[in-house]
């Protein structure tokens, strides 16, 4: 039987597999302000809310979206297809996402997939670009964004 694993070693895989869950787990448990630390220096992650370029960037989004604690989501996965493309690890990622903020909580916000580069540093893997793809609810995804910049902009705007 042919190598399927395209040059992905299961320890890799196992390693891979951890980061995305654990960002997906801050995310759903409000710990945005810790996602931060699962991204190289200069990563880049790209979707509904627009680029953002650098740890840095990463870590005010997820600062702010950790004040943002009257939304609640949950994020599901499957078929993480790993592949070495050269000498950079790729990822993609199916998703469904589930919001409480959705006109009916239970059918998903977004189902689409994320497509991932990962890095080594110091011996642990990091995203280095993510990059978010709606195939379907791409407008929800977008209302959601939106729903979370007027409150952003609301709030700016009382104090």
């Amino acid at each position: 039987m042919p190598d399927r694993t395209y040059g992905v070693d299961a320890a890799t895989r196992a390693e891979i597999e951890q980061l995305i869950s654990e960002l997906l787990y801050r995310l759903d448990h409000n710990l945005t302000n810790t996602t931060w630390e699962l991204y190289t220096e200069d990563a880049e992650t790209v979707g509904p809310l627009g680029p953002m370029v650098g740890r840095e960037a990463i870590k005010a989004w997820g600062a702010k979206r950790a004040l943002q604690t009257d939304v609640v989501g949950r994020h599901f996965i499957g078929g993480i297809r790993l592949a070495w493309e050269g000498d950079v690890l790729t990822g993609t990622v199916a998703y469904l996402t589930f919001r409480d903020a959705s006109e009916d909580v239970l059918k998903p916000a977004s189902v689409g997939e994320f497509r991932e580069q990962y890095r080594q540093v110091d011996g642990e893997w990091r995203f280095a670009r993510r990059e978010i793809v709606p195939v379907f609810g791409g407008a929800n995804a977008q209302a959601h964004a939106k729903r979370l910049a007027d409150a952003e902009a609301a709030k700016a705007g009382s104090q």
